[in-house]
């Protein structure tokens, strides 16, 4: 059956929290995800976009692209067949600059924008990561347009199934 195409809402302030070994694990659970996603062409369900929302990218977590840091073996044994050489590549390199807008931030630049005037037009999300903006969108502006830019292909293939309405 076919999937319809849903923008995904953000409900949980908790995005990003935990440990590094648990934002390992929801990373890799979101990729695996998103890899079964293109594959069989289709649209996320709600449950598979709650999966994919969990991604949180590879900020701080240079331990889990280290082969001889022992706590971290099975991890890195995992990422490195998880991903082709070039997304590896791109993910280790993002170590150092790899972050995400925390959802405290988001709702104080919404609040701050509906506070002058704006509820609806065109929404840019640059250097996007898997677009939490997109998802705590206020109601008052969901008929707005939206586009969004990320250089880092997971991220960015994460951020077309979560939002599947919006130009990214």
């Amino acid at each position: 059956p076919d999937i319809p195409a849903i923008n995904f809402h953000i409900t949980n302030d908790h995005l990003g929290e935990g440990g590094a070994k648990a934002k390992f694990r929801a990373n890799m659970d979101a990729i695996r995800v998103l890899k079964e996603l293109e594959f069989d062409e289709r649209n996320a369900t709600p449950e598979e976009q709650e999966i994919l929302s969990q991604y949180v990218g590879w900020g701080g977590l240079a331990a889990a692209f280290d082969e001889n840091k022992a706590s971290w073996a099975e991890e890195f044994r995992e990422l490195y067949t998880a991903l082709s050489p070039e997304e590896y590549a791109a993910a280790r390199a993002s170590t150092l600059n790899a972050h995400y807008t925390s959802p405290t931030v988001i709702r104080a630049i919404y609040d701050a924008v509906g506070q002058m005037g704006f509820e609806t037009g065109n929404i840019l999300e640059p250097a996007m990561g898997i677009g939490n903006f997109f998802g705590m969108l206020p109601d008052a502006m969901r008929n707005s347009n939206l586009y969004g830019v990320e250089l880092d292909s997971i991220s960015g293939r994460i951020a077309q199934k979560l939002y599947p309405n919006a130009e990214i």
